[in-house]
């Protein structure tokens, strides 16, 4: 349904009356059909959190997925009931455990030490973790991700750590960062049944080129 509606959408409002083929229709076309996925997930997304009071929190873990996932990169689902399910957990979890869970002061240093020691690792040894759908393939992208991602999380990480006095606040930042960061492991990509534009045939030739 969703890709007949991308199809629809490209053959009647984007390219009306020429005609694209290929390659070029094929990219157009999963970059449509992504975007019309997600309207309905994150509007589902955005009720649940109106309705749990938690909209601002919600929002500041939006942002933080943005700044650092965007170059981390992860493992995505391969169906839309999967990716609805996951993608609601990973936005709604670290708002609700922030907001109804007191850290005490063990916890909070455990917490501080866990997002620091796996966010050194994906960095340095996963990231940017692609998959075969988005490929990551050039060396030098890979590293410039590499960079943002390493600096991205310097910055949220002492601002967490150091400069926010709001205990909530620096709490979702660091539980959104830890979240990512397990969504880049190898444990995720076989749980999600996800691969690596390494592991694929079509992608491996060209990989770190």
């Amino acid at each position: 349904m969703v890709e007949k509606m991308s199809e629809y959408i490209i053959d009647n409002f984007l390219y009306k009356g020429e005609n694209i083929s290929g390659d070029e229709r094929e990219v157009m076309s999963f970059g449509i059909t992504r975007i019309l996925e997600d309207i309905p997930k994150y509007t589902a997304i955005f009720f649940i959190s109106l309705f749990l009071n938690i909209l601002p929190l919600v929002g500041i873990v939006l942002l933080i997925t943005i700044v650092y996932k965007t170059f981390i990169g992860g493992a995505h689902a391969r169906s839309n009931i999967v990716c609805f399910i996951s993608s609601t957990v990973m936005f709604l979890a670290p708002a609700l455990m922030a907001k109804y869970i007191e850290f005490n002061i063990v916890a909070t240093y455990v917490m501080y030490i866990l997002v620091l020691i796996s966010s050194i690792y994906v960095i340095l040894r996963i990231a940017p973790a692609d998959t075969e759908e988005i490929p990551i393939l050039k060396k030098n992208k890979r590293l410039k991700l590499k960079i943002m991602g390493a600096i991205s999380f310097l910055i949220l990480y002492t601002v967490s750590v150091f400069i926010i006095k709001d205990k909530i606040v620096s709490n979702i930042i660091l539980l959104t960062i830890l979240s990512i960061n397990l969504a880049a492991t190898n444990t995720a990509y076989k749980l999600f049944k996800c691969k690596h534009s390494y592991e694929s045939d079509e992608f491996k030739p060209y990989y770190n080129t």
